[in-house]
């Protein structure tokens, strides 16, 4: 199930109501922004009238805005060359937030984003050096 052509207005009461704070991001009503307790996502209008994250969930970490990096033995909060260790509450909360977001977006929901949150960045020792 897909919500298509949801209103600008529609759209942010949905978040509203699930406790989300809301504000456009950008210029028009195109791209917006989502927040709730440290996490934040990016959402775009597609010319379909569908709205769809424009990128991975974002956690707010002293203040930054932080992407999940996967370093194969931890993941860490990353932001401009600086790691942050991870701590459980933390991912936990974000994959709650993307999880909501993706629900009242009605997005379907697959089977490696239910086992946990995916990450932005993927950076792996043993991949260093190996071709594509």
């Amino acid at each position: 199930m897909q919500v298509t052509g949801k209103a600008f207005a529609d759209i942010r009461k949905q978040f509203q109501e699930a406790g989300f704070t809301f504000s456009p991001a950008g210029q028009g009503p195109e791209r917006l922004e989502v927040k709730k307790q440290n996490c934040l996502c990016y959402l775009e209008r597609r010319q379909d009238g569908t709205w769809v994250p424009s990128g991975p969930p974002y956690f707010m970490v002293r203040g930054i805005t932080c992407e999940l990096e996967d370093r194969g033995f931890q993941k860490f909060w990353y932001h401009e060359g600086r790691r942050f260790p991870i701590h459980k509450n933390e991912l936990e909360a974000l994959h709650r937030f993307d999880e909501e977001v993706r629900y009242i977006l009605g997005l379907k929901n697959l089977y490696n984003e239910s086992l946990g949150s995916t990450c932005a960045r993927t950076v792996y020792d043993r991949l260093t050096g190996r071709p594509d």
